[in-house]
C-alpha cells in the first residue's frame, strides 16, 4: 500500500492532536496506510511525559503524551507528524522508526550544505561556526503499535523568540538555532528522504484526510 502525505497548513495544536488520535485509530484498522502530516502550529508551548516545571515558569503549557520535556511550536517551523505502524515482522520496532526519521532529516540537511548530526538530546543538530546547535526537536508516542507526534524543524529565525521563554528539554535556550530553507523545499526534500526508508508517498488532499474521520 502506498503511503500517504498531506499538508494541513496552519492548525491549532489541540485540533491537530485530536486529528492524530483519530488517524491512529484508522491506521490500527488498516483504513489508511502510514501517513505523514505536514503542518504549522499557532504559537504554543507543550510538555511531554518527562516535564520539569522549572523549565517553563514563564509560559502556559499544554500537557501531552509524547516523550520529552517542554518545547515551543510556532512561527518559523515545519512540523511533521508520523502516523505509522511500527511493527516489523510482527515485532514493535520503535527505535528503528526513530532512526529512519532522524536519518531522513540528517540527509536532507546535508544535501543543503549543513553538517547535521545527532548529539545527546533527541533531535537534529548542526555544526554552526564551531558550535553545535539544535535545529529540530523530536518527540513521539506510540499507541499499541501505531506512532504519532513527530519532528519540528526550525526553518527561520522567527522561532528564536519563542524558545527564549523556556529551557527546551531542560537545556539552555541558546542552543536553539534554525536553518535557512523554504517550507516547500524542506517538505519536498524530506519526502524524498522518507521514500528511501518507507517506500513511496502519495499526496492526499487535507480535506480527504479529514473527511475519512467523520
Amino acid at each position: 500500500m502506498t503511503n500517504y502525505w498531506t499538508d494541513l497548513g496552519k492548525i491549532d495544536y489541540r485540533s491537530a492532536l485530536d486529528l492524530q488520535y483519530r488517524l491512529v485509530s484508522e491506521r490500527k484498522n488498516n483504513k489508511i496506510p502510514d501517513t505523514v502530516l505536514f503542518l504549522d502550529h499557532y504559537n504554543v508551548y507543550t510538555v511531554g511525559r518527562k516535564s520539569d516545571p522549572d523549565n517553563y515558569r514563564n509560559v502556559r503549557v499544554i500537557k501531552t503524551d509524547r516523550g520529552g520535556d517542554v518545547t515551543y511550536h510556532g512561527d518559523g517551523q515545519l512540523i511533521a507528524y508520523f502516523i505509522f505502524d511500527v511493527r516489523i515482522n510482527g515485532k514493535k520496532e520503535v527505535r528503528k522508526l526513530l532512526e529512519k526519521i532522524e536519518e531522513s532529516y540528517i540527509q536532507m540537511l546535508k544535501s543543503l550544505g549543513y553538517r547535521a548530526m545527532l548529539y545527546g538530546e533527541p533531535g537534529i543538530w548542526i555544526n554552526q561556526e564551531g558550535t553545535k546547535k539544535k535545529v529540530a526537536s523530536l518527540g513521539m508516542a506510540v499507541d499499541d503499535y501505531v506512532s504519532y507526534h513527530g519532528m519540528a524543524l526550525n526553518i527561520s529565525d522567527a522561532v528564536l523568540k519563542g524558545f527564549k521563554l523556556i529551557n527546551p528539554c531542560g537545556m539552555n535556550n541558546n542552543v536553539i538555532s534554525y536553518v535557512n530553507v523554504s517550507r516547500e523545499e524542506a517538505k519536498s526534500d524530506l519526502l524524498r528522504e522518507f521514500s528511501k526508508h518507507f517506500g513511496e508517498f502519495e499526496y492526499v488532499d487535507r480535506e480527504k484526510i479529514i473527511k475519512t474521520l467523520y
